[in-house]
Formats: structure tokens, sequence, C-alpha cells
């Protein structure tokens, strides 16, 4: 397995875990935070077909899923 691989999987587990913790414990907001975090995530791996440095992806990701957590927050 690629280490790039096993970073990513350990990324999407834990951003799961503040995901899940968020539920469980009946805080939205961090609820919302690890949907954001997972969102930006997908969209990175999305955008890899199109071509592009891991920074732009990740920026164009990342972004979307600040969009996400601060129309949730509100």
């Amino acid at each position: 397995m690629n280490l790039y691989t096993l970073v990513q999987l350990v990324e999407v587990a834990l951003f799961a875990a503040v995901l899940g913790y968020g539920i469980l414990a009946h805080w939205p907001s961090l609820a919302v935070l690890g949907g954001g975090l997972l969102i930006g995530k997908a969209v990175l791996n999305i955008l890899a077909p199109e071509g592009g440095t891991i920074l732009r992806r990740s920026l164009a990701g990342y972004a979307l899923g600040a969009c996400y957590v601060v129309a949730g927050l509100l």
C-alpha cells in the first residue's frame, strides 16, 4: 500500500470519528465540522482525474467543506 493512500485512510477514519463523536455526544457543531472535513477529502479525491496539484485540489475541496461548515453553523 502506498504511503499516500495510508495517510488518506487515516484521515478519513479520523474525520469520521469526529463526525460520529459529534452525533453521539449531541454536539451538532462538531458533527457539521466532521462532515465538512469529509466533504473536503471527497472533493480532493474526486478532482484527481482532472489533474492539478494536491495543494490546488486540497484548497478547492476544503474551501467547499468550509462553506458547508459555515452554512451548517448559521
